[in-house]
């Protein structure tokens, strides 16, 4: 189909995703080059409009270098188009399929100025809603945030229904060949529990998109792989977050924390702990707001919460993990690849343990962050206690 955008020629594909796909494009009235992102059709109405330019407004108040700059909005019946600067790199999701994880060093150096630049458009009003590392596009290597404020979730973020699975929106791919289940699953896997709730969005949102993108980066994986929509929507209620073996398993941990009232209060609070946690240290506000201080009961009522929209409306009945406090029998882990420590905090790794591997806790309270374990050969060891559960 060829697409038409007053006042600019369009050329080649330079990428699609769910919303849209984005073209590169030439402004008629100075040759100069831009991006030019039209929206899919079918997600088009006049309301959808409305809000576009409204957000892409505030977006365009927002001065900083690590955040695209909209240029214009515009559409009319079914078309809607965003026109931003045109970059000269890949996204990172691009650079992940290409070359694999990026070193810590690598990842954190990019994600602490991404969370930079989200804090920046916070402070504007503005929730980005859809950051992944595919939103994230390096321009002459310094990651530049797109579809700041304009992104539009694959259901209503302010209905209170949560995903919509009534129809077949959720299946647009992110990539040019068509619907794809595995796509959509790649869309949807850095969304928070409260988005798949239907609850308000707020920075807290975003934070948690951050703390994806992290573990992304830095395993080359999503969080949270799974094929189907069902098993993804109980994973991002009920399961903590996945582990990296490295120093920054706890930044993820609190920025994918399931109440976004446990998560990092800012972004520019998650770029802190990051930076430091790359250095070796554990910020205040890390160490304050961890997995384990709502204890394992919390985490069950929230998680229940969050999976109740999207696995029941699928048909599909959660297991429920029931925790206690001071246990004495042995526990199964159900994370996959956590990590047991020879310490709270530590970055020496005793043991790797699996999904339904048995440890022993030798004392664990409600309340308490890390939990001391003996492992099936008898060696002992440390895990965060979110990670230990009575059964899977």
């Amino acid at each position: 189909m060829i697409v038409e955008v007053p006042g600019y020629r369009l050329a080649e594909p330079l990428g699609a995703g769910a919303t849209g796909v984005v073209y590169a494009g030439v402004r008629l009235a100075d040759g100069g080059s831009v991006a030019v992102k039209v929206v899919h059709p079918e997600l088009v109405d006049p309301q959808y409009r409305d809000r576009l330019r409204r957000e892409a407004r505030l977006a365009e108040a927002v001065v900083h270098p690590g955040v695209v700059r909209v240029h214009e909005v515009g559409g009319e019946r079914d078309q809607a188009w965003l026109v931003m600067d045109r970059l000269s790199g890949p996204d990172l999701q691009q650079l992940l399929d290409s070359e694999g994880p990026l070193t810590p060093e690598r990842a954190v150096e990019l994600l602490a100025d991404v969370a930079d630049a989200v804090d920046a458009v916070h402070r504007s009003g503005v929730i980005h809603r859809d950051l992944k590392p595919a939103n994230i596009i390096l321009d002459d290597g310094r990651p530049m945030v797109a579809d700041f404020g304009v992104a539009r979730q694959l259901a209503s973020l302010e209905s209170t229904t949560g995903l919509d699975l009534s129809g077949d929106a959720w299946l647009h791919s992110g990539t040019p060949s068509g619907p794809s289940l595995g796509s959509m699953a790649g869309t949807v896997a850095y969304m928070a529990p409260e988005q798949w709730r239907g609850d308000p969005v707020s920075p807290a949102t975003d934070v948690y998109a951050l703390g994806g993108t992290l573990y992304a980066l830095l395993t080359g994986r999503r969080p949270y792989e799974r094929r189907t929509l069902p098993e993804l929507a109980y994973a991002v209620a009920m399961l903590p977050p996945p582990t990296t073996s490295t120093p920054y398993d706890e930044v993820i941990h609190q920025a994918m924390a399931k109440n976004p009232a446990d998560r990092y209060p800012t972004a520019a609070a998650f770029a802190t702990a990051l930076r430091a946690a790359g250095e070796g240290a554990v910020g205040p506000a890390h160490a304050e707001v961890s997995a384990g201080r709502f204890g394992w009961s919390r985490r069950l009522v929230v998680g229940v919460a969050a999976a109740g929209v999207a696995v029941l409306g699928v048909g599909i009945a959660a297991m429920v993990v029931h925790g206690r406090s001071a246990p004495t029998d042995e526990l199964t882990v159900c994370a996959q690849d956590a990590t047991v420590r020879d310490a709270p905090r530590s970055k020496t790794v005793v043991a790797t343990v699996y999904r339904g591997d048995r440890l022993v806790p030798i004392a664990a309270r409600d309340g308490e962050t890390w939990v001391h374990v003996r492992l099936p050969d008898g060696r002992t060891g440390w895990s965060l206690t979110d990670y230990v559960r009575h059964s899977c």
